[in-house]
């Protein structure tokens, strides 16, 4: 079994994912890590090929992480809008949603140097808007939602291992 955290940029994905790591000896892998590796920064991907291309390249790489086993596996915001993504990662991996309010989700990524989404004039209109389109999606495949507004990462990480385990003993 794996652990699949999606959600939002700016939600915790990679610092939870981390400390989870070490806490229950598994393996941890980001998709956009992985992508960076491989391919170069993702501000130069999208700038120098566009979205469609590092989408690809997002889907090439989540295919292989998603065969592994005893992984926690942080996805890129937009990862799991493709279906395919999703089939390949849901095969052995339980889906931890982590959301957080618009505010401090902008307060937490507008420093970032990764890519506009949107071109939008501004962060908080970028946000509002991707937000909108994704919750639907990321809350049809959650298995589980988890609020990291007012979490510590330590805190979140050890409300996943609670879930795990409840979902290893009953396996």
């Amino acid at each position: 079994m794996n652990i699949v955290l999606i959600g939002f940029r700016g939600t915790g994905k990679t610092t939870v994912g981390k400390i989870l790591s070490e806490q229950i000896k598994w393996k941890f892998i980001s998709s956009d890590d992985e992508i960076e590796n491989r391919s170069g920064k993702i501000s130069n991907i999208v700038r120098d090929n566009g979205w469609e291309y590092f989408r690809r390249l997002e889907e090439n790489v989540i295919e292989n992480i998603a065969k592994e086993d005893k992984t926690i596996i942080a996805t890129g915001g937009g990862a799991v809008i493709n279906k395919k993504n999703v089939e390949n990662l849901k095969k052995n991996g339980k889906f931890f949603l982590l959301t957080a309010d618009k505010e401090i989700i902008i307060n937490r990524i507008k420093n970032s140097d990764r890519p506009s989404l949107t071109n939008q004039v501004s962060i908080e209109d970028e946000v509002e808007k991707i937000l909108n389109e994704r919750m639907p999606v990321y809350l049809s495949i959650a298995d589980y939602i988890i609020d990291t507004s007012s979490l510590t990462p330590k805190d979140i990480a050890g409300k996943i291992f609670i879930f795990t385990m409840k979902d290893l003993m009953h396996k």
